[in-house]
């Protein structure tokens, strides 16, 4: 139902923020390395955001007042810190579309929400022995883990927000295979969590698929940070994981691009932020493949690796 709220939410929500974005000028003319040739609305990430929030407040009003479940400790102080790092990254994402922000700038901010969300509990203490059974508590080593998996994931979403409908379709991809991840290991929280992102991210997709109408934006890293945290709370510490296999493959297409990217922009002496065409989607299109053919190829990878992931927990599960 979360799912089915947020999408719906999500819908009738981005026309009225793409209508702000041209009204306030939050849409860039085209970039040597953009795909596009005329102006596009980059505010879709505060129809997402908003979608997600406000879907998240009627699931708990409707579970508290209708269904009688009360929501409190780890559950409640994790979804509060969520929503409010959320919140910071939502507004620095706005103001980024506006007003071109420099990425140290960026980077600061998501480092400050890393850090914000770890004393409400979204921090990874445990993973799977890789080497053997049973799980290896990172100790104070779980406080930098979390931060770069956080900022990794959140930067790697933004990176992969190149082309019509990328980046929305293969979070939306991600968050669905999180959700079932976290109701198969009785996590029903964040199962929620996860299909609410997973409808804003399908509500919104209606008006980013090629043609898109808008653009996610600013809104990239909300959503990378959110699947990030989610992961970093659920599957991780699922006794039946596969070492970090099974969160790192749902999050597998954007890690690997931006992992080659890194390198790549390295061994040719460029900064790692200065931007290029050297991403996996930069380099179907020089293929000859549409921009919606090259979408819907990795929309196929991203299923596929989500597939096996989940395969992977399913079978570990019923086995141990």
């Amino acid at each position: 139902m979360g799912a089915v709220l947020a999408a719906l939410l999500s819908w009738l929500f981005t026309p009225r923020v793409r209508e702000l974005a041209l009204r306030f000028g939050a849409a860039h003319a085209p970039r040597a390395r953009d795909v596009h040739r005329e102006p596009i609305p980059r505010w879709g990430g505060l129809a997402i955001y908003a979608a997600f929030v406000l879907s998240l407040v009627v699931g708990a009003l409707l579970l508290v007042y209708v269904f009688n479940r009360p929501i409190r400790g780890t559950t409640l102080t994790q979804g509060i810190g969520l929503v409010l790092a959320g919140t910071i990254l939502s507004v620095m994402g706005a103001f980024d579309d506006r007003y071109d922000l420099s990425a140290a700038k960026q980077m600061a901010v998501q480092v400050l929400c890393a850090l914000l969300v770890i004393p409400f509990g979204v921090v990874i203490r445990l993973v799977s022995n890789p080497f053997g059974e049973g799980m290896i508590d990172l100790g104070w080593w779980s406080y930098p883990v979390t931060v770069i998996w956080l900022v990794a994931i959140a930067n790697a979403v933004n990176w992969i927000d190149g082309i019509d409908g990328l980046a929305a379709g293969v979070t939306a991809i991600s968050a669905l295979t999180l959700s079932l991840l976290a109701a198969w290991s009785k996590q029903p929280a964040l199962a929620i969590l996860a299909a609410a992102l997973f409808g804003s991210l399908l509500g919104f997709l209606r008006f980013n698929f090629n043609p898109a109408k808008i653009f996610m934006g600013g809104g990239a890293p909300f959503v990378g940070f959110t699947l990030a945290s989610i992961s970093a709370v659920g599957a991780f510490k699922a006794p039946v994981a596969v070492a970090v296999a099974v969160p790192i493959l749902t999050l597998a297409l954007p890690i690997f691009d931006t992992a080659a990217v890194i390198v790549k922009r390295w061994r040719a002496g460029r900064p790692i932020y200065q931007a290029d065409k050297s991403h996996l989607h930069h380099r179907l299109l020089e293929l000859g493949f549409s921009q919606k053919q090259t979408v819907l190829i990795l929309y196929g990878i991203s299923i596929s690796l989500c597939a096996v992931a989940f395969g992977v927990f399913v079978l570990m599960s019923l086995g141990g």
